[in-house]
């Protein structure tokens, strides 16, 4: 008999030619072989609801949270699907679940997508520090597969890369980039100042996971040196509040990181925009800002 992880594989072919209707059946015959298998749950429910399907997409998040209360993957898509609360920032094992499972094929994925954040806020970092001459302290929040690492260098006396994700920073070391790679969460490291404080921190594809921003920038701003520079993207949003929406990411208007990176928190910011990535075939508009702590 054809157990329910060969069916996971079926499916993944499937959906590697095109064919979402197959893929999905394939998963559904995993369920009936083994109506446990939770991977399956989420697989169902990320490929519909990224398909715009969402009341088949709920159906299923609603079927494993019968089976799973407490299944944060679950909670968070039928947020996604506005059928649920945001959350202030994606929960640690969610962003586990996406990242540390897609490692291998993120920088492909992501290069696929047409994805240029980290090339767009290199050249933001040095408009505000200056030429690249090696001595900078430099965070690189949410580092993931260390993408930024080889862009920052240059600038860098002291390179620290953190992330939530043992996978991904597999990937980093690998670069040869940093001094220092951390595994750990965002706004724990960050308030528990275990990192030391730093001339720049940048965040490539990471504050989009964040809803409520107030924490992020106060800590933010507690572990950069007098002057430090923030730099960073986030998805635009239409409006002056943080959306989550059906993608499982964040959006944020001008207006909101206008009001929450200024004085007295920030001295200034600037910000511009740009496309992040493409989506569905369609650019995905980004806002890339970089916010600078006050002077001593």
């Amino acid at each position: 008999m054809t157990d329910a992880a060969e069916f996971r594989r079926h499916s993944q072919d499937a959906l590697a030619r095109g064919n979402l209707d197959l893929a999905v059946a394939y998963l559904q015959t995993a369920l009936r072989q083994d109506p446990a298998d939770r991977e399956s749950y989420h697989t169902l429910g990320r490929l519909l609801r990224l398909a715009g399907r969402g009341d088949s997409a709920a159906a299923w998040y609603k079927a494993c949270l019968h089976r799973y209360p407490d299944d944060s993957v679950a909670r968070m898509g039928l947020a996604a699907l506005g059928q649920g609360p945001a959350p202030d920032r994606l929960p640690d094992d969610v962003v586990l679940y996406i990242f540390d499972r897609n490692a291998k094929v993120y920088e492909t994925n992501m290069e696929g997508l047409a994805y240029r954040i980290p090339e767009t806020l290199t050249p933001m970092l040095a408009a505000e520090k200056g030429t690249a001459r090696g001595d900078l302290d430099i965070l690189d929040l949410g580092c993931g597969s260390g993408w930024c690492g080889p862009l920052l260098r240059p600038f860098a006396r002291r390179l620290v890369g953190l992330d939530l994700s043992p996978a991904m920073l597999d990937l980093a070391r690998a670069k040869n980039a940093y001094d220092e790679l951390v595994e750990g969460e965002i706004l724990g490291a960050l308030q528990g100042g275990r990192l030391g404080t730093f001339d720049a921190i940048v965040a490539a594809n990471v504050v989009l996971y964040f809803g409520k921003l107030e924490p992020l920038a106060e800590a933010i701003t507690k572990s950069l040196k007098p002057s430090g520079a923030f730099v960073f993207d986030v998805e635009k949003g239409a409006t002056d509040r943080a959306e989550f929406h059906s993608a499982g990411r964040f959006t944020h208007g001008r207006q909101l990181l206008e009001r929450v990176f200024a004085p007295p928190l920030y001295a200034r910011s600037r910000i511009q925009e740009t496309v992040m990535r493409t989506e569905a075939g369609r650019p995905v508009h980004a806002l890339c800002c970089v916010a600078t702590a006050p002077a001593a």
